[in-house]
């Protein structure tokens, strides 16, 4: 089956009168109240029944930003819903096709791996396209990320990860180094071991690398919590429910690589991903324990709900041992930055004023929304110990940023780009971009913050 998308901004001229049948469809226009705004559609009645080509006419007018593009190209796939070839149709150069054909793309998601009755796959070919296979890449990447947060966790055992992983980057250049226990606690990773001890699964250390020839060398450190229970300061039921989502960085680190890699982008990516479950048992850390971290700092820990962290300090460190240029951390961290931006908004928290600005300004108007927060040195004093050199919490206000402080102190300096991605990384409910469970929130932010550095590698 084909189907035409006649793309227009105004009902004026000939937009709709050079239409095929018209005449005939013409009071669809006026009983449906078509004016060409954006996100109207209105498929016009195929009067020929031995012709296979519909026509949908779908007004843009309005659409200014790669998100609003991208939004009504899933509205277009949605509104099709069935397999079929899509040839787009425009007399206008004030369109973002490309975006228009990724939201067609990213319309067709769906995770019914533990249904009974399957839902019917969506298969869409956008005709005498040049945009295919990059956007292909860019699905795959983001489909991943969903497929992983929506697994139960479990099935999302350490091992499993590691094999998805595996899955995921096959056929590309970039080398996989996975680590145990005995591995973690003989280099000193008193972090992810101490999260890691109250769960029967043991944890992972996996490392990928791409391109490290490259003059621009990232480090991307992904959170890997593959279940948060709070630990002995145990979350409510409630609280737990989407807990399985608390990978949703380290998912997100390793589709930047793989996407990174399959788009040839000239910088070198080295990502760093700690997993863990966080359990409580009778061998689970307890508050008030002390952790000494890779870089030999010690961390009070108050609250063993505040585990990412202790996680991403050990990753954090090691990277930093290896002089990177810069280093980037994705995580579902804090409750505390979807409170202050909503949930649908990353934050974004630097060392770097150079680097903060040029994240912000590669995602600008994009797909992906992001908010810079401060790194207040003034909250380092709500971090302080009286026993060891900090503590893991600092209390209820300014979470997202003393949370931050604390990661800083493992960065060694190294310029920094902190993504705080706890809200946007799951959707509360079903939209046109994403439907309920997790979304893919990083992937495409990273990689567009990755493309402009390799544009200009200094």
């Amino acid at each position: 089956m084909k189907i035409e998308v006649v793309l227009i901004d105004s009902v004026d001229g000939n937009n709709l009168t050079s239409l095929k049948n018209y005449d005939e469809n013409k009071n669809l226009f006026e009983i449906n109240k078509f004016e060409a705004k954006k996100n109207q559609m209105v498929f016009l009645a195929n009067l020929d029944s031995s012709d296979e080509v519909s026509t949908l006419v779908v007004g843009t007018k309005g659409c200014e930003t790669a998100y609003e593009f991208v939004n009504l190209g899933s509205l277009i796939g949605k509104k099709i819903g069935q397999d079929c070839d899509i040839q787009l149709i425009s007399k206008s150069d004030n369109l973002d096709i490309f975006s228009i054909e990724f939201g067609i793309a990213i319309s067709s998601y769906n995770f019914d791996n533990f249904k009974s009755k399957k839902n019917p796959e969506r298969n869409f070919k956008i005709l005498d396209s040049s945009h295919n296979e990059e956007i292909q890449n860019k699905i795959d990447s983001i489909f991943w990320v969903r497929d992983m947060v929506n697994y139960p966790a479990i099935t999302k055992s350490p091992d499993f990860f590691e094999e998805q992983v595996k899955e995921l980057i096959k056929n590309l250049n970039i080398k996989l180094e996975s680590y145990d226990e005995e591995w973690l606690r003989e280099n000193n990773m008193g972090g992810v071991v101490g999260v890691a001890q109250g769960s029967e699964r043991p944890p992972k250390f996996l490392i990928g690398e791409y391109n490290p020839d490259a003059k621009k060398q990232i480090a991307l450190i992904g959170k890997g919590v593959l279940f948060d229970s709070g630990g002995l300061s145990l979350k409510s039921p409630s609280g737990m429910e989407t807990m399985k989502t608390d990978m949703a960085g380290a998912a997100t680190a390793w589709a930047v690589i793989k996407l990174v890699a399959s788009l040839g982008l000239n910088v070198g990516v080295k990502v760093y991903t700690p997993l863990v479950e966080n359990m409580p048992s009778s061998t689970a850390i307890r508050p008030g324990d002390v952790l000494k971290m890779r870089n030999g700092k010690t961390v009070e820990v108050l609250n063993t709900d505040a585990e990412g962290r202790l996680i991403m300090a050990d990753a954090l460190a090691f990277a930093a041992e290896k002089k990177p240029d810069l280093i980037c951390d994705v995580a579902t961290l804090t409750g505390a930055s979807y409170v202050a931006l909503g949930v649908d908004i990353g934050a974004v928290i630097s060392n770097s004023e150079k680097y903060a600005a040029e994240f912000i300004k590669s995602n600008k108007n994009q797909v992906e929304s992001y908010h810079e927060l401060p790194l207040f040195q003034g909250y380092k004093s709500l971090i302080k110990s009286s026993i060891a050199d900090m503590k893991n919490t600092g209390g209820r206000f300014g979470g997202a940023i003393t949370a931050a402080l604390i990661l800083e102190e493992f960065v060694d300096e190294i310029p920094w780009v902190h993504l705080d991605i706890a809200g946007p990384a799951r959707a509360r409910s079903s939209s046109a971009l994403n439907p309920e469970g997790g979304t893919g929130f990083g992937v495409i932010g990273l990689v567009n913050f990755f493309k402009l550095l390799s544009k200009n590698p200094q």
